[in-house]
C-alpha cells in the first residue's frame, strides 16, 4: 500500500509539471488509439497490491525493480502517464537486473531490494541513462517488431539498438557486444495501451560497452 500511495502521489505531481521526458516523448506519430484507456504508468503500478511496503516481492519475473527505478524520476513518470504520448517501453524483469548486478559486481543479490540498492548505487544519472535507453518514442506493437528485423530504433537516451528477429523470436541488439542480448519474453504487457506498448525483456539493455 505504501508503494502504491507513493506511486500515485508521484504520478499526480509529475502530471502537474511539464516534464522534459513528456515533451520529448511527443512525436509526429499519432498516439496509440483503439486500445485500453490504461497507460504505461498503470502497467508499472499494476501489481502494487501484492508487493511489500517497499514495493518489492519474491517474484523475479515481474517488474518491481524497473518500476521503483522509474519512480525516482518525475519526468519519466509524467511520460509514462501521458495518454497522448506514443511510446514503447522494453521492460527488464527483476531477474534481468539481478543478472546485471552479477555482471557488474560479481555478487548475486539475495533479494529484489538488495538488487535495487545495487542498481541505485550506480548513481541517478547512470540509472536514468539506462532507463531511457529502454524507451522508444513510437508505439511498436508485437507484429511491428516481428517485421522490423535489422531496424535501428532510436531511444529517449539518444542512442539506438537494433531489432533482430528469427521466426517469432525478437532479440534486441544493444551497444555492449560482449554481453548477451535481451529477448522479448512477455510481449504486449497490458495489451495496447493509451500511450503505446510495454514488452517484457530478459536482460537489461546496455547503452555502452561495459
Amino acid at each position: 500500500m505504501k508503494r502504491k500511495l507513493i506511486g500515485v502521489l508521484l504520478v499526480a505531481t509529475a502530471l502537474s509539471v511539464s516534464g522534459a521526458a513528456s515533451a520529448s516523448a511527443s512525436t509526429s506519430a499519432a498516439p496509440a488509439t483503439g486500445g485500453s484507456s490504461a497507460t504505461i504508468a498503470d502497467v508499472l503500478l499494476s501489481d502494487a497490491a501484492t508487493d511489500g511496503p517497499n514495493g518489492f516481492d519474491q517474484r523475479w519475473f515481474d517488474y518491481d525493480i524497473a518500476t521503483q527505478a522509474v519512480l525516482l524520476f518525475p519526468d519519466l513518470v509524467a511520460a509514462a502517464s501521458d495518454p497522448t504520448a506514443s511510446l514503447t517501453v522494453f521492460l527488464p524483469n527483476d531477474l534481468a537486473f539481478r543478472l546485471l548486478v552479477r555482471d557488474l559486481t560479481g555478487t548475486w543479490p539475495a533479494t529484489e531490494q538488495a538488487t535495487f540498492d545495487a542498481v541505485a548505487s550506480l548513481g541517478l544519472d547512470t540509472v536514468k541513462a539506462v532507463l531511457t535507453y529502454h524507451i522508444v518514442p513510437a508505439a511498436l506493437g508485437p507484429l511491428t517488431l516481428l517485421r522490423s528485423n535489422g531496424v535501428q530504433e532510436p531511444t529517449l537516451n539518444g542512442s539506438t539498438f537494433t531489432v533482430r528477429t528469427r521466426g517469432f523470436l525478437i532479440r534486441l541488439q544493444d551497444n555492449d557486444p560482449d554481453a548477451g542480448d535481451p529477448y522479448v519474453v512477455q510481449p504486449n504487457v497490458g495489451g495496447r495501451l493509451a500511450n503505446g506498448f510495454v514488452h517484457g525483456i530478459s536482460a537489461v539493455l546496455r547503452p555502452v560497452d561495459l
